[in-house]
């Protein structure tokens, strides 16, 4: 039986191996021709004039002041890497800006509203707080332009343009979604609680309004610009930047006299403003066209060449597996990529498409991978210190014997969990295809070759349950076999190549262990409950099985 299953799990991994690893990837020079394109039509952008007076930090020593037709231009000693960065540290800085500017007369517009609600001053309330949803919402379209660009910039693969670089500029993705998600929720909500002004719900409703704008921008919003500002060490200002409320408030002063109310006056001074920011920091930067999806653009990212099925097949599959809910159970797990913590929620966000294709596959690949290398390491401690327990009763034979019997039993049931962790990461393969500029200890073929070991090892022959299930009284060639099983197991398991290969792979893709399932170590163990601890590994492995693999939509690519 044994050689039996040994063979036909030798013979999967030589078809696997030889089959499915296979990298499915754009070429550099492909790559590094569609991005020159997209900065040849940037650069000739007049939006980039009105973006002056910065200057960058281009590395640990030297600045670069940001002037768009010297920095962008082909005639620059820049790389096209780093020219964009020098974007993206630039891009960072302005919408800072923009948000800082929206927080701003937010907080304005809803301390007016709140002076009304202390005053109890129930017109001016209403009609205050009508403008203050209405500032929140109408920014949507703004900030989601914002975010479009910042989310293109965070789909370039930097390392095909250099596959040496070492750091990377960080675009503020999540940092806008944020204010995204805000002006959506309000836009959301329902504003025809306003319009019954004798209505006594209505004052509840509109401070509850205030209350939610100042809770969002004392507190995310707030904290989230702080985080911005962090970022944008490597960018600094030459000229003084405009306090524009200080400014509008100055301006409002000026044209009291009309009578405009002040949170009126705020509210449509945004309004401009957010058009304004859409035409200068979107539109006349080139994004618009950049970003068109359809097939008449000019902008066309390269495709992934595969055999026999086409790119656009690929990503309706990799769109398949990501719409199953069990992915919503990973949504506290983040992976590193070019310098970015990404985490599954925004892996989720947006369906595959054309655009973030090559990357998108990648952090789907590289989740799953996370997944499983922790999944790896805890198996891995949990039956060592199971073993090491073991090795504490040899001197009791029968104990010691039956102990070692259901650990091992336990460890042939689980071999099912590396299996299908060894055919998920190959089917995923084969459709994504492996990161050529991955470090070579870290790397896909790394990792599942540390599986087939695992799988090897368990299934040589070497742990066979059959001499120490010998009906048989308790013979020293009993003891000595399972003295033998628990010393290999726990030497192959604590051997220098397997923990370097398992804790190199560990670190590197998973910074973040928030795993549904967890493998605790018992806090106390003894021969009584030996048996729960080894039934705890087989309920693991089939708990793995479905969360990690069926609810994960994986087992519908074999």
């Amino acid at each position: 039986m044994l050689p039996k299953l040994f063979y036909s799990i030798f013979y999967t991994f030589w078809i696997l191996t030889t089959k499915c690893f296979v990298s499915c990837k754009i070429r550099p020079k492909t790559y590094e021709k569609y991005l020159s394109g997209v900065m040849d039509h940037i650069k000739e952008q007049v939006g980039w004039d009105f973006i002056q007076n910065l200057d960058i930090k281009n590395d640990s020593s030297t600045w670069l002041r940001f002037n768009a037709k010297d920095i962008l231009c082909k005639e620059s000693n820049l790389t096209l890497s780093k020219k964009f960065d020098a974007i993206i540290n630039v891009l960072n800085y302005m919408y800072a800006e923009v948000i800082k500017t929206f927080i701003d007369h937010i907080r304005a517009i809803a301390n007016r509203c709140q002076e009304y609600y202390n005053l109890i001053q129930g017109d001016n309330l209403l009609s205050c707080t009508v403008l203050l949803q209405s500032a929140v919402e109408n920014s949507k379209n703004m900030f989601e332009q914002l975010y479009n660009v910042m989310n293109y910039l965070s789909n370039i693969d930097f390392k095909l343009l250099a596959n040496k670089k070492k750091s990377f500029s960080v675009p503020i993705v999540n940092e806008i979604y944020t204010f995204v998600e805000f002006s959506l929720l309000k836009s959301q909500q329902n504003t025809q609680i306003f319009i019954d002004l004798n209505d006594p719900n209505t004052i509840k409703d509109s401070y509850k309004v205030i209350l939610d704008v100042n809770n969002f921008i004392e507190g995310k919003g707030h904290e989230t610009y702080q985080k911005i500002n962090v970022k944008n060490s490597l960018v600094v200002n030459n000229h003084k930047p405009k306090c524009l409320l200080e400014e509008n408030l100055e301006d409002y002063k000026a044209l009291h006299y009309k009578h405009i109310e002040l949170s009126n006056y705020l509210s449509e001074w945004l309004n401009v403003y957010y058009v304004e920011i859409s035409t200068n920091f979107y539109k006349n930067l080139g994004f618009e066209q950049v970003l068109d999806l359809n097939e008449e653009s000019t902008f066309k990212p390269p495709v992934h060449l595969y055999e026999n099925i086409s790119q656009s097949e690929k990503i309706k599959q990799l769109n398949s597996i990501t719409n199953e809910s069990g992915w919503k159970s990973l949504k506290n797990i983040n992976i590193v990529f070019n310098d970015q913590v990404i985490g599954v929620d925004r892996i989720l966000r947006h369906p595959v498409d054309k655009l973030n294709f090559h990357c998108k596959k990648q952090h789907i690949l590289r989740l799953i991978k996370c997944i499983y290398t922790e999944i790896l390491f805890k198996y891995s401690k949990y039956v060592k210190f199971i073993l090491n327990f073991c090795e504490r009763l040899k001197s009791c034979y029968v104990i010691f014997i039956n102990m070692v019997t259901q650990i091992f039993d336990a460890v042939h049931k689980s071999t099912k969990m590396f299996e299908v962790m060894y055919k998920a990461l190959a089917s995923l393969n084969e459709l994504i295809g492996e990161y050529f500029y991955d470090n070579v200890n870290s790397n896909l073929k790394c990792f599942c070759s540390l599986i087939s070991k695992l799988l090897k090892e368990i299934n040589s022959g070497k742990y066979s349950l059959d001499v120490l299930d010998s009906k048989g009284d308790i013979s020293k060639q009993r003891v000595d076999h399972a003295r033998i099983y628990v010393q290999n197991f726990s030497e192959f398991l604590k051997s220098s190549k397997f923990r370097y290969s398992l804790h190199t792979t560990h670190e590197k893709q998973c910074p973040l262990r928030n795993l549904v399932l967890n493998i605790d170590i018992p806090w106390s163990i003894n021969p009584i409950n030996f048996s729960s601890a080894c039934d705890k590994l087989i309920v693991f492995s089939k708990n793995f099985i479905k969360v990690y693999y069926e609810e994960l939509g994986l087992n519908k690519l074999n």
